[in-house]
């Protein structure tokens, strides 16, 4: 492995990098101590249920994001030549945000699922929790399968150093497919699909027994519906920019564009800064644990 430290002096994007350099020390130094809290938060958990598996892996696909960052900010001080190595981190990084992007699906179809049939999620609650280990674990052999069957996108011939590709060496177009339809367009349809539904049912309910419920009910579920549309935005908010970015590289046919470039990278880090956002979902589920009702 090898460096490349004089290239910082005579980067001619020494702006871009001086962002990425701060950005992504940002989100380590926050994304660090929130992901330790939340770990010891969930082993304080006695009696598990499917959301708190559903919850804990994507608190692993955050965990091990912000576990490998620390190469990505050395990077920014001191280029690392393109190696094996570099083909690792790559994969690392994207793997763990497409793990996160269809934990983040599964999570929105299994909460709509629990509101539009509560009786049927009473009945099968024993089974949910195997049901939950399984899902999980197939999200991580699929995004590994894909990861490794595209993996020649990110070999070091294709680099120009870590984590930046050569301009004239494209993304294949079948991959590019992948990531937009599968690991964006079909994920976002159903998180909004979901939510949008989740919401909906939420406050016709709210509407239909704030005469008879209990304020306490109905200030729950105006909760509930604010962690749902929070939730949503966070989520399109986060990996909706990378991915059309993606797409404007792809049709920049790898020419260097300042703003292309610029966009892609920014883009990039606000896909990272879901790892701290993903907190706030971890301090609503489990803030019964700081009343050790868990």
């Amino acid at each position: 492995m090898g460096f490349n430290c004089s290239a910082v002096e005579n980067d001619s994007h020494a702006d871009l990098r001086l962002f990425q350099r701060v950005a992504y020390m940002l989100v380590f130094t926050v994304g660090l101590p929130l992901n330790i809290s939340a770990l010891w938060f969930f082993s304080r958990i006695q009696h598990w249920t499917d959301t708190h598996v559903y919850m804990a892996n994507l608190m692993l696909a955050d965990v091990l994001l912000i576990l490998f960052l620390p190469f990505r900010i050395f990077q920014t001080f001191c280029p690392i030549d393109p190696s094996a190595l570099c083909t690792f981190l790559i994969c690392v990084h994207y793997s763990n945000m497409y793990v996160s992007i269809f934990t983040i699906m599964v999570i929105s179809a299994h909460r709509l699922a629990v509101i539009r049939f509560p009786l049927l999620a009473r009945a099968l609650q024993t089974r949910r929790k195997t049901m939950a280990r399984v899902v999980c674990l197939f999200i991580w052999v699929f995004v590994i399968a894909i990861c490794a069957a595209f993996s020649s996108n990110m070999f070091p011939k294709k680099l120009r150093e870590c984590y930046e590709r050569k301009h004239e060496h494209l993304l294949d177009f079948p991959f590019l497919l992948v990531l937009e339809i599968v690991g964006y367009l079909l994920p976002v349809a159903i998180v909004t699909t979901c939510s949008g539904q989740a919401i909906c049912l939420l406050n016709k309910s709210t509407e239909n027994q704030l005469q008879h419920a209990e304020r306490k009910h109905v200030l729950e579920r105006k909760r509930v519906v604010a962690i749902i549309t929070a939730n949503l935005i966070i989520f399109l908010v986060c990996f909706s920019p990378i991915h059309l970015a993606h797409l404007l590289k792809y049709l920049k046919s790898g020419k260097s564009v300042l703003f292309t470039d610029a966009f892609y990278e920014v883009s990039e880090w606000i896909a990272t800064t879901n790892c701290c956002l993903d907190a706030v979902g971890y301090y609503f589920l489990l803030k019964k644990v700081f009343k050790g009702k868990t």
